[in-house]
């Protein structure tokens, strides 16, 4: 027999039991669907956070300062512990070095800007200008904090285009110049509005990670003075922008080694710890590939269950046909094509259901990846690797109902009833 006539006779043996045959493929259209959906999802996740770090620079390091080891019982860091002074002028010397920008955040804080009877709420971060590189501050209309707004710690404002949209109703060019009305702990502060920029939402599995509200920027001194009771002496955190993106952490690991040895030598307390977008983008890729891989073999477990049910239903259907067996060989079919087609009618079953599996976990995986708000489609390497699986399985547990079959003995076989 060719293949050809195998597969006809295999396609017809399941036509003739169409219920069975459906079952039969039941477990093997759960198991890749369950498997393909959960690798469509996973992927959806990893690339939804992708996009919420999108938005920071790559080469931002946050250094920090924290007790030098887990055991100190000496009380809270001091105030002296934290980047005072001395520690931020060293760091501005560096810059061209390794560091492209120095970011020091000044005071914050929630609360509204208001024009008439319009308003909107905002956190208010008053910041450096090298704040719209780490963040990728697109500006849609006159421009971000400079060095001489920090420096003369001008009452100047950038807003973004939600608070343009909601309070003042007028293009981006018109807001350069009007006056900004900052209401924040129950204190008015009037601010210039000097740019205006793009806002958008940062989310992870649909879940916003920046606040519902915009960022005012206002410059770091003029945040300072207008927010605290008491002029501000240390930094607990900086943010630096590194200058070579192929070198990340041999450069922070540097600095973080130069401030140590400078300023923490002799300090039993504390030292400077530093990590960086990349490695956070990178760490958090590490446990969803970890999750996703987890996941998805307690998913596969189905597709043993399959796999099984198909060898359960092709040693009934052995038995059902032990006559037919019996007349084929008499009719002189060998061994071997007794073997092909009971193999070949086990690869179709999965096959069959591997296709049905694999729309499954489509629309499984587009619903998840929906609600995830990062519509994502199964990869190509999931299909070809779901369609290879189904043959394997197919194979696999085809073999011992197919030999079984191959080794029947054709009078007894004939004699069966």
């Amino acid at each position: 027999m060719d293949l050809l006539e195998t597969i006809k006779l295999s396609l017809e043996g399941l036509k003739s039991n169409k219920l069975r045959s459906f079952l039969t493929m039941l477990g093997i259209i759960i198991g890749i669907g369950s498997v393909i959906g959960i690798t469509t999802i996973g992927d959806a996740l990893t690339k939804s956070v992708n996009q919420a770090f999108d938005s920071i620079a790559n080469t931002a390091v946050q250094f920090y300062v924290r007790p030098k080891n887990a055991d100190y019982d000496g009380g809270e860091l001091s105030e002296s512990d934290y980047f005072t002074e001395d520690k931020i002028n060293y760091l501005e010397a560096q810059k061209g070095r390794r560091i492209e920008e120095l970011i020091y955040q000044g005071a914050s804080g929630q609360g509204y800007v208001k024009e008439g009877r319009n308003k909107e709420a905002v956190a208010i971060t008053s910041t450096s200008p090298g704040e719209k590189n780490i963040f990728k501050v697109k500006m849609i209309a006159g421009r971000f904090l400079n060095d001489e707004d920090v420096a003369r710690g001008k009452s100047v404002a950038v807003i973004s285009d939600k608070v343009l949209e909601k309070v003042y109703k007028v293009p981006a060019p018109e807001a350069l110049g009007r006056e900004a009305k900052i209401e924040v702990n129950g204190k008015l502060i009037v601010a210039t509005i000097i740019g205006v920029y793009e806002y958008e939402e940062m989310s992870v599995m649909g879940q916003s990670i920046n606040g519902a509200n915009s960022t005012l920027y206002l410059p770091r001194t003029t945040g300072d003075r207008e927010l605290l009771s008491e002029p501000r002496t240390v930094y607990y955190d900086l943010a630096l922008t590194l200058k070579n993106p192929d070198s990340i952490e041999e450069d922070a690991q540097a600095i973080r080694d130069e401030l140590n040895e400078k300023f923490y030598a002799d300090n039993p307390r504390a030292e400077v710890a530093y990590y960086s977008a990349k490695s956070e983008i990178e760490q958090m890729n590490s446990a969803m590939g970890s999750i996703q891989i987890a996941i998805g073999a307690i998913a596969a477990i189905s597709l043993l269950v399959g796999g099984i049910g198909v060898m359960n239903i092709l040693l009934v259907s052995v038995t059902e046909r032990t006559k037919e067996i019996g007349i084929r060989k008499a009719l002189g079919a060998t061994r071997g094509d007794i073997r092909k087609q009971f193999i070949i009618e086990s690869v179709i079953i999965c096959i069959i259901g591997g296709i049905f599996g694999i729309a499954l976990g489509t629309i499984i995986g587009l619903v998840g990846s929906t609600l995830l708000e990062a519509r994502t489609l199964p990869s190509l390497g999931a299909i070809i690797v779901a369609v290879g699986f189904s043959m394997l399985i197919g194979i696999f547990f085809g073999y011992y109902p197919a030999n079984k079959a191959a080794k029947m003995d054709p009078i007894e076989a004939l004699r069966y009833e």
